[in-house]
């Protein structure tokens, strides 16, 4: 696994764009970057689709990074194992801490962002108390409901001039979208677990609706807008289950209801329920319980 270190490849002089092939891969796979100011950091990463890529990434404990997706994926796995699906536009902000992160582009998708790294010491003293208390070391991601920036404002930030006055308005560029990213985090604090939990609650209902449906994962993930991995993590982190986890809890507690209610065979409540037959429904059943459907049945009727 490749550890990468983005501060030994940033040039140290201002005003000096680089481009940078990263260790072992073709001229596809690159990054471009630049040093706006001592504290500033603009690049634009391109990650070829036509490989799988797998690496671990280290910043600056004193860097916080605003990412904007500029087309395909990537997922980035935190300290804690939690995966953040850098995708559709969508924009980042991040403070890993010094910790390592892993960056996973998936073979066919590709991946291009644009990254806005600024030393959390250049801003004012509260609003390095208020990234403290929002983005701490077990929660160093969130996700943003800036829109990306516009295509005119991503063509002026990349356009290589490098002089004293284009150096000015990056500078200025840059600092407007962490200022609202900023903005974003002191107003609504909370909004992002307030969307998470509605995206629960709809997955939630949507499982209910579809016991019997033999649905996919892969159905499931389309009809929220996300991959399967992201969905899950949310999910997971949210209800302890995995979704189709969840989606087996619920199967079984249903056709538990009707076992111990009704003298339906198996079969016919495997069916009602979303199993594939009875054979499905009693190892569920016995992995559950420890005991058969028939004898649970019994024996709940002996106490009611």
């Amino acid at each position: 696994m490749t550890l990468i270190d983005p501060h030994r490849f940033t040039p140290f002089e201002t005003g000096n764009p680089t481009s940078v092939t990263l260790p072992g891969l073709h001229r596809n796979t690159h990054v471009d970057v630049m040093r706006i100011t001592p504290d500033l950091v603009l690049s634009h990463s391109h990650f070829s689709p036509s490989i799988r890529h797998c690496d671990d990434i280290r910043r600056s404990e004193e860097q916080l990074i605003l990412t904007f997706n500029l087309s395909g994926r990537m997922q980035l796995i935190d300290p804690q194992g939690s995966a953040h699906e850098i995708s559709g536009g969508e924009g980042w902000i991040i403070r890993s801490g010094g910790s390592k992160l892993r960056r996973i582009v998936e073979k066919g998708d590709g991946c291009s962002n644009l990254v806005i790294a600024l030393t959390v010491s250049r801003l004012p003293p509260v609003l390095t108390g208020m990234l403290t208390s929002l983005l701490q070391p077990n929660a160093p991601f969130r996700r943003l409901h800036l829109p990306v920036p516009g295509k005119a404002t991503v063509e002026t930030l990349l356009d290589r001039r490098t002089d004293p006055v284009a150096l000015l308005r990056k500078e200025g560029q840059c600092l407007s979208l962490i200022g609202h990213a900023l903005e974003e985090l002191a107003t609504a604090p909370d909004h992002e677990i307030g969307d998470n939990r509605l995206l629960i609650s709809r997955v939630t209902a949507f499982l209910s609706e579809n016991l019997v449906n033999p649905v996919t994962m892969s159905e499931i993930a389309d009809e929220f807008g996300k991959s399967h991995v992201t969905l899950n993590q949310m999910y997971r982190a949210a209800t302890g289950m995995t979704v189709f986890g969840h989606l087996r809890s619920l199967r079984l507690e249903a056709a538990e209801r009707l076992i111990r209610h009704t003298e339906r065979s198996l079969t016919e409540i495997a069916a009602e329920c979303g199993f594939s037959d009875a054979s499905h429904l009693a190892n569920a059943f016995r992995k559950r319980h420890n005991m058969t459907a028939s004898n649970w049945r019994r024996q709940v009727g002996k106490k009611s």
